[in-house]
């Protein structure tokens, strides 16, 4: 079958302002070494800060720039997500798993695959594996704007899997996310390793998801 590589990586001007520096370079390095592997004068190095309070000063503390980071990238995230959702509305597909599924999932990975941008996804990766269990806060938490259309998803899922509970509901989420991540991150080291293009893999990986959240708790 004829593969097709990963996309090709578009030249992206370096950020004027030193705060959108630092959440880039903290994305990158959060995604490469694990939040909990990165310190801030790592950061405000690879910003070419010379101000080593650079994080602080714009953020607060490490948490408060990773927070930052995710706001950054979901309010670029929204503007699909909301084409998705009035697709949805317009098609009657607002109660179909796998369509909830792609309104989550599909803006993600197309920065991947419009873009070349893996950071993103490597970060939030990180961020599941280590701080959502600490109850770390991600903006859709505090019912952030830049979330307003992945909330929608995400209440409209939470109906569509009823039957397992509220609580159950939202851990198969973040579990099928995390295999969501993990997948990507591992799709865009090697495309050729899978035989598959982007889209048939992010395809692939959404067949997989749906059936993965929607299997019903074992009785007993």
């Amino acid at each position: 079958m004829a593969t097709r590589s990963a996309p090709a990586r578009k030249v992206r001007p370096l950020a004027t302002g030193t705060r959108e520096r630092l959440i880039l370079e903290a994305e990158k390095l959060f995604g490469e070494r694990g939040i909990d592997g990165v310190t801030m004068r790592m950061i405000c190095e690879a910003a070419e800060q010379k101000f080593a309070g650079s994080v602080q000063y714009h953020f607060g503390d490490q948490l408060g720039l990773l927070y930052a980071v995710f706001e950054y990238r979901e309010e670029q995230l929204q503007p699909q997500r909301e084409a998705l959702l009035e697709e949805g509305r317009r098609t009657g597909q607002l109660d179909n798993l796998r369509f909830l599924l792609r309104i989550l999932f599909e803006p993600n990975f197309s920065m991947y695959e419009e873009q070349g941008i893996i950071s993103y996804m490597r970060c939030h990766a990180a961020y599941l594996a280590t701080h959502r269990p600490r109850g770390v806060e991600h903006p859709v938490d505090r019912g952030s704007p830049t979330t307003l259309a992945l909330r929608e998803a995400m209440t409209l899922l939470e109906r569509r899997l009823s039957a397992l509970g509220p609580t159950l509901a939202a851990f198969r989420l973040e579990c099928v996310g995390a295999m969501f991540l993990q997948g990507a991150t591992q799709y865009a080291s090697g495309p050729e390793h899978s035989g598959m293009t982007p889209r048939q893999f992010f395809d692939d990986m959404l067949d997989m998801m749906t059936y993965a959240i929607a299997v019903l708790p074992r009785q007993g």
